[in-house]
């Protein structure tokens, strides 16, 4: 079990010095070289993890040697949850599904919203003009009412004056 961790440390030295190599000459550790680095710290740091696990199973072995490694409780417990984790694997893949078969449903139905939106504001543009149309032949229309109207007042007021101008001459001739 330990005899792959020497083998990684040369390897591990090798990458560190070439990355403090690359620091010296540029200033900066490139990103593809801190990348790599974690990776295999990460999958380092795994493989001592799984190792430290294999020598606590290993000296509890050797402590209590007429014990069996794992308790029957403890097996059942572990089959219960493999069982409910497939439980919960099958149930998800299910949900999965049925979003991948409402998506391109749902897809669909927003363009066509979408394509009724566009419609519906062309519509709306089309009603605004009209409307901007008839604001400025209703506004034409009542200046031309308006002028009309004052025309009309003024010939009636010219009417009125001549017919007392003639009122006035009348009782003039009859006096």
């Amino acid at each position: 079990i330990f005899t792959r961790v020497p083998t990684l440390v040369p390897s591990a030295l090798a990458a560190l010095e070439a990355a403090l190599e690359l620091e010296e000459e540029e200033g900066d550790v490139p990103t593809r070289v801190l990348a790599e680095h974690q990776m295999d710290t990460r999958r380092k740091q795994k493989l001592l993890l799984s190792q430290l696990r294999v020598l606590k199973l290993l000296l509890g072995v050797v402590e209590n040697p007429g014990q069996p490694l794992a308790p029957t409780d403890l097996r059942e417990a572990v089959a219960q949850a493999r069982g409910r984790w497939q439980e919960l694997k099958a149930r998800y893949g299910e949900a999965l599904g049925a979003l991948e078969e409402a998506v391109p449903a749902a897809l669909e139905q927003l363009e066509r919203g979408q394509q009724l939106l566009q419609r519906g504001k062309a519509a709306l543009e089309a009603r605004l003009e009209q409307q901007e149309e008839l604001k400025v032949k209703v506004r034409e229309a009542t200046e031309r009412r308006d002028q009309l109207l004052r025309r009309v007042q003024e010939r009636r007021l010219q009417r009125l004056c001549r017919q007392e101008e003639l009122q006035g001459l009348r009782e003039r001739v009859a006096r």
